[in-house]
């Protein structure tokens, strides 16, 4: 296999300058009519193709966004993802995603990786890099849209979703269906969402006059594999209701109380976070605080296309409120508070 092509080689065979080649390549006006035929027919012959390094030397753009997640197997970033990818495309835009397992040192080097690519933008979901290295890493990106935080500095975006609100409305509709005894199982101590949505789940039982009981509240630190053993944990509890930090978390909750011959919703009332596609074909069907993930992609990819163009009155916070969406893994029972 020969060597592959440069800019270089095509301008040798031409007959022209490399500035010539670059300005043909980026469809401009400073070049007789004859010497583009010239030039694409070559190009054509050869069927070369520039690297995005060989265009951003000119441009100074690589119409690529990077897009740096914890977890693509979680399908809330899944959902996220199709809406960011979708509207990228419709834009002309490349899209290159790297993912982190939550892996503090793994995150920092793909952040260094995408400023080496000389990316135009980030989207970055970053629960685990504290503030302080987020502002030193993000300084030779910018543009950046943040998802699910938020951090200001220059160049910056974020779009949070109201976890606290979430978490608030989850606990108010299981208390209101007369549960007082309600377990709820968080995720990693450090993600700033999780602290928000104890909070919220916290403010409805203090607002209903029950007491807040420590050993119903309980947490993972990375993934669900733990999610099995804590439902344990809250049944033997006797909690009557378990609400989770997502819709995977509570598909694991119904699947250790089937294990435990534990009926949902007749023995335990269950109310996921998220709304993902799989909450409503699960058996029973999953009641949740739902999300418009799609939209929340489109939303996040329209700012930083905005961002990146230069436009006037961007929201440095953009708020995205979840709704409840009832399913069948709930229950009413004899009030009790």
């Amino acid at each position: 296999m020969g060597k592959k092509l440069t800019i270089n080689d095509i301008a040798k065979m031409a007959g022209v300058s490399r500035q010539t080649i670059s300005r043909v390549l980026n469809n401009k006006e400073e070049v007789s009519e004859g010497t583009r035929k010239q030039v694409l027919r070559i190009i054509e012959e050869h069927g070369f193709q520039p690297s995005l390094q060989a265009r951003s030397m000119v441009t100074r753009k690589t119409n690529t966004i990077a897009l740096l997640l914890p977890d693509i197997k979680n399908p809330f970033f899944a959902e996220i993802v199709y809406g960011i990818e979708r509207t990228l495309r419709a834009n002309n835009m490349n899209l290159f995603l790297f993912t982190t397992d939550e892996d503090v040192e793994h995150e920092v080097s793909c952040i260094k990786l995408a400023q080496n690519y000389n990316v135009d933008g980030m989207i970055l979901c970053s629960p685990r890099l504290d503030d302080a290295n987020l502002r030193k890493m993000i300084t030779k990106i910018s543009p950046i849209v943040l998802l699910n935080r938020d951090l200001e500095a220059e160049g910056v975006s974020s779009v949070m979703v109201d976890a606290k609100q979430g978490g608030y409305t989850a606990a108010k509709y299981l208390i209101e269906q007369g549960h007082s005894r309600i377990g709820i199982i968080v995720g990693p101590p450090l993600a700033s969402s999780s602290a928000k949505r104890l909070d919220g789940y916290k403010k409805a039982l203090q607002e209903y006059g029950i007491s807040i009981d420590e050993d119903l509240i309980v947490s993972v630190e990375v993934g669900d594999e733990g999610v099995h053993k804590l439902t344990q944990q809250l049944i033997r509890r006797n909690v009557t209701a378990i609400t989770t930090y997502n819709d995977i978390s509570a598909a694991y909750v119904i699947q250790a109380c089937r294990d435990l011959n534990v009926e949902v919703p007749d023995d335990i009332s269950v109310v996921g976070f998220d709304g993902i596609v799989l909450s409503q074909v699960m058996t029973p069907s999953l009641t949740t605080m739902a999300l418009p993930l799609f939209e929340i992609g489109d939303t996040i990819a329209n700012i930083l296309l905005r961002m990146i163009k230069g436009s006037d009155g961007i929201e440095r916070l953009t708020t995205v409120y979840p709704l409840l969406k009832e399913g069948n893994s709930t229950k009413s029972i004899s009030l009790s508070y």
